[in-house]
């Protein structure tokens, strides 16, 4: 009875370990992507940067200053807003972008 008591406890052990382990381990994956991809500005990103400091101001102005395809501008267009390197202005129906000038705050 014994052992029967000790084996499950380990069985019972080792899965909970599993599952801990498992979860740190994902967390820790996860922790990882976001810095890295929080800490750079990818060659998408800098094209698209430099396309606004150029004048382009649209989606479609952007597309043809970089020469990306409109998801992938778009993409980038968007982590460069969710970051605060890049403002949505939008007036009326149109939307244009502009590169977010620092405050002495930022």
């Amino acid at each position: 009875m014994l052992n029967v008591t000790l084996l499950t406890l380990d069985v019972l052990a080792g899965a909970l370990t599993f599952f801990v382990s498992r979860e740190v381990m994902t967390w820790l994956i996860n922790r990882k992507k976001e810095v890295l991809m929080s800490s750079s500005v990818s060659a998408n990103e800098e094209k698209v940067l430099e396309a606004i400091r150029n004048g382009a101001k649209t989606l479609n102005e952007i597309m043809k200053h970089t020469g990306l395809p409109k998801s992938t501008a778009y993409k980038a267009l968007k982590r460069l807003l969710r970051e605060g390197k890049v403002e949505k202005v939008v007036n009326g129906g149109n939307v244009r972008y502009v590169e977010k000038v620092k405050s002495e705050k930022d």
